[in-house]
């Protein structure tokens, strides 16, 4: 017994004490050692060490406060290591004075876990702030491997009417219970509606953001409003514009400052062809949040499509000075360029983003750089690649033509000089050659011409 008792404290890493916050600070750094995860069996038998020496430490206070002792006379005089009696002892003392602390009416650690929980989240302020779910996450309750399959359920059950949290908050979620990690599990156990709703959020697929509530007087119901909100975008989703329309007017009777909301808006009223009430919402998200690059964006085709071409390159200049330039960003800036007439300012732009192109096939790009690259259209002399084009073509010309060449004379040159082998024809009959390659030949000719003109 005496050298189970040792063991406790070195798995511990600490020296025998009756100090429950040192306990504490040896037992969390050692979790760094004896993962959950990565050893249950290391985790289990520290966690046993743990349990142990919070109620020893419980033991050992109140026998030295009964016998009017200090930590030293105690620490020293109260059991001897070596005597199993004496330790017997000091264990039963130990669950004794658990046992007495103890009510029948004691909740259960999911019980308060949750509940905790839930405080939380009705706590507005606290609920957006990532620290303090942290906080919330470090509790003993999430470290017991006894209660991991309760723990997952019972958060999924929490989730069905607390579904409303900013992506970091999303993101110790899961990083507490694994969610991403055994989401094809989830998706067989569970609602996939539900499941798909939470590893979206995670993922920021549909994320909505909640800097625009910090430090603001909420004088209206922000659950129902973030209700609404999310409705609103899962029906847009769905392309049902009609019934967002009515959750977004409902939503902005609330509150006014969502950079959000407003972005909603505009991309409904754009699939309700209502252009000018979705140009003021975006510029009311631009207002709100300068950096939307997605509703600048939108902006910006906006304007290309109402013809307000040096307005639409405005927008696209202030994307790139923040640092977003994608082949959307280069087409609309393109095409404005190319209808001002700007052609050579089209081929810089082309020139300087080179390697963004290059990453993958965008249609609306490469259909703007056909239409440059179009000779009847515009003069090719801006065009960086022109020489090497054309070179290529030509290239490419050449072995086409001949090819075709090759494939109008072959069985002709064939059959001339099996016959001029086999019977020993006198060399008179080699003009032939030249009468069979003149006429493929002209056939080539004829052919490309075609294609030229």
């Amino acid at each position: 017994m005496a050298e189970r008792v040792m063991t406790y404290w070195s798995l511990l890493g600490i020296d025998p004490t009756a100090d429950e916050s040192v306990i504490k600070k040896a037992y969390a750094s050692q979790l760094q050692v004896y993962h959950p995860e990565e050893d249950p069996e290391g985790y289990q038998r520290l966690r046993e060490a743990y349990e142990w020496a919070k109620k020893r430490a419980k033991a050992l206070q109140a026998e030295a406060t009964s016998c009017g002792m200090d930590e030293d006379e105690w620490h020293c005089d109260t059991y001897d290591i070596d005597d199993p009696d004496d330790e017997i002892s000091v264990l039963q003392s130990s669950w004794q004075a658990a046992d007495s602390e103890s009510s029948p009416l004691k909740r259960h650690p999911a019980q308060v876990f949750f509940e905790q929980m839930e405080e939380l989240y009705d706590d507005f302020p606290r609920r957006i702030d990532p620290e303090q779910w942290k906080i919330l996450m470090a509790s003993d309750y999430m470290w017991d491997m006894d209660h991991q399959r309760e723990r997952l359920s019972g958060l999924l059950r929490f989730l069905e009417k607390h579904r409303h949290f900013p992506r970091k908050v999303w993101d110790i979620l899961n990083q507490s219970f694994y969610l991403l990690e055994q989401k094809e599990d989830l998706f067989e156990l569970y609602d996939e509606e539900e499941i798909a709703f939470i590893i979206g959020q995670i993922q920021g697929t549909a994320e909505l953001g909640y800097a625009c509530f910090e430090e603001r007087q909420l004088n209206f119901d922000i659950e129902h409003y973030l209700t609404l909100r999310q409705d609103a975008q899962t029906l847009l989703m769905e392309d049902n514009p009609v019934a967002a329309r009515d959750d977004l007017a409902e939503a902005y009777d609330l509150f006014q400052h969502d950079p959000d909301l407003q972005l909603l808006q505009a991309k409904c009223y754009l699939r309700l062809g209502q252009h000018s009430e979705a140009k003021l919402c975006l510029q009311q998200v631009l207002k709100l949040k300068p950096d939307e690059h997605e509703a600048r964006l939108l902006l910006a085709h906006f304007l290309y499509k109402e013809q307000h071409y040096d307005e639409a390159i405005g927008e696209c200049k202030l994307l790139e000075e923040q640092g977003v330039l994608n082949q959307d960003v280069m087409s609309i800036y393109g095409n404005s360029a190319i209808e001002l007439g700007r052609i050579e300012q089209a081929w810089k732009k082309y020139s300087e983003t080179e390697p963004i192109w290059q990453k993958f096939y965008h249609f609306q790009y490469n259909l703007m750089l056909l239409r440059m690259r179009n000779r009847h259209l515009f003069n090719q002399e801006h065009n960086p690649r022109h020489a090497e084009y054309k070179k290529r073509v030509r290239k490419s010309q050449m072995w086409s033509y001949g090819m075709l060449m090759f494939r109008l004379s072959w069985l002709y040159l064939f059959l001339f000089l099996l016959v001029y082998f086999i019977f020993g024809l006198p060399p008179v009959f080699l003009i032939v050659l030249p009468i069979i390659l003149c006429r493929s030949a002209w056939k080539t000719l004829r052919t490309a011409r075609m294609f030229i003109t």
